[in-house]
């Protein structure tokens, strides 16, 4: 019963999180019989200080500095979303920032193109068949005809296949 009524006080507090684990540390070591005070947090990680795109990029990871290098297809890409007006005028090195965006548009630029021509495709398609019905023309008639012709010349090829062996007598 004590425990649940600590585990309320907890979730009352603000700070339940850093008391959690102090109350929970300490409940582990006393009964491993190690002496911590209750008081002890281990300190937090802190960040290295993020580095401003002037100051020269020592560590190298800036994003926004101008570290990428694109090929021929990605300067195709950079002209086709117009970023630049030709390839001639796209420079060596691009943000990667900016590289990724431009991938990210032609990839949806080109999946919506692909719907589009699919659509079409499909309109296309029924009209085609519908055209062919009027005709008179449907996939069950050639494949009778089709079995039709091949059952005519296998038996064509088996009678000419006897006579030669009546020939041959």
């Amino acid at each position: 019963m004590n425990f649940l009524r600590t585990a309320c006080e907890i979730a009352r507090t603000s700070s339940g999180v850093a008391r959690t684990s102090t109350l929970l540390r300490s409940r582990s070591t006393a009964a491993a019989g190690r002496s911590f005070s209750s008081n002890q947090v281990e300190p937090k990680p802190q960040q290295p200080p993020k580095s401003t795109p002037s100051a020269g990029g020592s560590n190298g990871s800036s994003i926004n500095t101008h570290t990428h290098t694109p090929n021929g297809l990605e300067k195709r890409m950079l002209v086709f979303m117009k970023r630049y007006k030709s390839i001639e005028e796209v420079p060596n090195f691009v943000s990667q920032e900016k590289m990724e965006r431009v991938r990210n548009q032609v990839r949806i630029k080109i999946a919506n193109y692909m719907m589009i021509a699919t659509a079409i495709g499909c309109i296309v398609m029924v009209i085609s068949g519908k055209k062919a019905q009027e005709r008179g023309e449907s996939v069950a008639q050639m494949n009778l005809d089709w079995h039709k012709e091949y059952n005519e010349k296998a038996r064509a090829d088996y009678e000419a296949s006897l006579a030669a062996e009546a020939k041959k007598k």
